[in-house]
């Protein structure tokens, strides 16, 4: 094997970090706990979990009155949460924020009298608890089992439809479905429910699956999201390995192999990820793979488990972009994004200011524990950073640039990379009477004059620019100009016996003699002030 790709999105996705970071301080904190149902699909951490003191229930009955309770990522339906306070359980709801949004929908759809369609593994938790948010309802795996379905009922449209589809799901399942629902009914409300990180995962896996010889998925047999990766990468891939741990990687599959890809599903954890890659590495001796030391079994959740807080510097990859937000992967329990009217000012447009795949930095604005979600922001930070650029400006002299936003009272405010100017009516290089408006929206280049960092004001000067400016332009003219020599200047003024014209910061007099090949009484009667001339 010459080459390794490891997608980028394999792992943890925040709900699963989310749920398995609730579980540890739980532990942390109490030594004990119980999780209804095994939290994640992974044997490894929930074993490692029970060793810690996590005990799991199936049923509410299991539970002791007082015992701390997880309700894990997968969610639970209304009277599950009512049998566990019936028991005196103390609830702690791990459920995924991406899940809770359709227990709303369906929710709703059952207040509105809705009949409502749910694709989706029947057998899966997940789904399960969607359905007891649901009233009338049915799911379906697929579009053939929908179809079935529809023979057997005379009128099913007789309702308004509600679908939503598992988090899980792949693309191409729902949409085959949605296109068989649509052709028979005009009255659906479709929700693709389908979580970011999943499709962004299974893109991912097809991408790499179609450059690769062959392909090992790390996941658990009874997980939806790695089962569909491995079928995914089955339509790609003829060479494809699905294990759940590394004693089942066969590197004898792969010895034939120039390029393998490696991926894995939403609740396989990176140690994991590593022991795979590390064989890999060390059975065909993969140049970009390198053997890490064993680490216990807190020192891997705590790698996994990045925890950040407001004000905190993160750099992560852009895995979507709406009309409002852009989605960010941090590599942490929370899903991060930055409003697009950060990306948007002036007109811009924001896929030409960002695009999916980049790498971003910003500062976390606000942390949403319940959500599961970050609000970032990329202007503060590049204002915090350009705090210290104009600083130093003051002390250098720099000119910087930036463009004018509002007027205000005595001058106009300067945005400099998100960092406000103020730009007192003196110093914006205009005539004194002239009015400041007709600077908004422009362009400008100014010197820092004055920096107060606790008062968050700094005050600027266009002036300085346009003086020093134009002094290199006369000094520069007057060290080039000769007799004979042509420029193309601007009328500035005009008297009796002439017209003044700018030639770049020095102003040349022709006189009324050199204004026509025909006699003129005044210069007005062949150029006029702002006329642009040859002279």
């Amino acid at each position: 094997m010459k080459k390794l790709i490891v997608a980028e999105s394999a792992g943890f996705c925040f709900g699963v970090r989310r749920s398995v970071d609730m579980a540890m301080k739980l532990l942390d904190e109490h030594g004990a706990c119980a999780s209804l149902g095994e939290l994640i699909h992974n044997e490894d951490v929930v074993n490692a979990l029970k060793a810690k003191g996590m005990r799991v229930v199936n049923t509410p009955e299991e539970v002791t009155a007082g015992e701390r309770v997880l309700v894990r990522a997968h969610g639970a339906a209304p009277e599950i949460y009512e049998a566990l306070e019936q028991a005196g359980a103390e609830i702690h709801d791990a459920t995924c924020p991406k899940v809770r949004a359709i227990h709303k929908i369906v929710a709703r759809a059952k207040e509105e009298g809705r009949f409502t369609i749910v694709i989706g593994m029947r057998a899966h938790p997940e789904v399960n608890a969607i359905c007891g948010w649901c009233g009338e309802h049915e799911v379906f795996e697929n579009a053939e089992e929908l179809e079935k379905w529809l023979k057997t009922k005379p009128d099913p449209w007789e309702k308004p439809i509600t679908v939503v589809v598992q988090t899980t799901q792949t693309h191409s399942n729902f949409t085959e479905c949605c296109l068989f629902i649509k052709k028979r009914c005009t009255n659906a409300k479709i929700s693709d429910t389908i979580c970011l990180a999943t499709s962004t995962r299974q893109e991912e896996a097809a991408r790499i699956a179609s450059e690769c010889d062959a392909m090992v998925v790390i996941g658990g047999k009874h997980s939806a999201n790695s089962v569909h990766l491995a079928q995914i990468c089955s339509e790609h891939c003829l060479n494809v390995q699905f294990i759940e741990r590394t004693e089942e990687l066969d590197t004898d599959r792969l010895e034939a192999a120039d390029t393998v890809g490696l991926t894995a599903g939403a609740s396989t954890p990176a140690w994991i990820i590593k022991e795979v890659r590390n064989k890999m590495s060390d059975e065909i001796k993969n140049e970009q793979s390198t053997v890490e030391k064993e680490m216990s079994f807190d020192e891997m959740l705590e790698e996994t488990l990045k925890t950040i807080y407001n004000g905190d510097k993160v750099t992560g990859l852009v895995v979507a972009i709406t009309g409002t937000e852009i989605s960010v992967d941090l590599g942490t329990k929370y899903s991060g994004f930055i409003p697009t009217s950060e990306f948007t000012d002036d007109g811009i447009k924001v896929e030409d200011a960002v695009k999916v795949g980049d790498t971003i930095e910003a500062v976390v604005v606000r942390v949403n524990d319940v959500e599961g979600t970050a609000m970032l922001s990329k202007k503060r930070l590049d204002a915090a950073k350009m705090w210290t650029d104009i600083e130093d400006a003051v002390e250098s002299g720099a000119v910087l640039e930036g463009v004018v936003t509002e007027e205000n009272k005595g001058g106009v405010v300067v945005n400099v990379k998100g960092v406000r100017v103020f730009v007192p009516a003196s110093q914006t290089d205009l005539p004194r009477d002239a009015e400041l408006s007709q600077l908004l929206k422009k362009t400008v280049r100014l010197k820092i004059t004055e920096v107060n960092k606790a008062r968050k004001r700094v005050v600027g000067s266009i002036r300085r620019v346009a003086q020093a400016e134009r002094r290199e332009r006369i000094e520069n003219i007057w060290n080039e100009i000769e007799v004979g020599k042509k420029y193309h200047g601007v009328v500035k003024s005009l008297t009796s016996y002439g017209a003044f014209v700018d030639i770049g910061g020095i102003d040349g007099m022709v006189h009324v003699s050199e204004l026509s090949w025909g006699r003129i009484h005044q210069p007005s009667e062949v150029v006029s002030v702002g006329d642009e001339i040859d002279v």
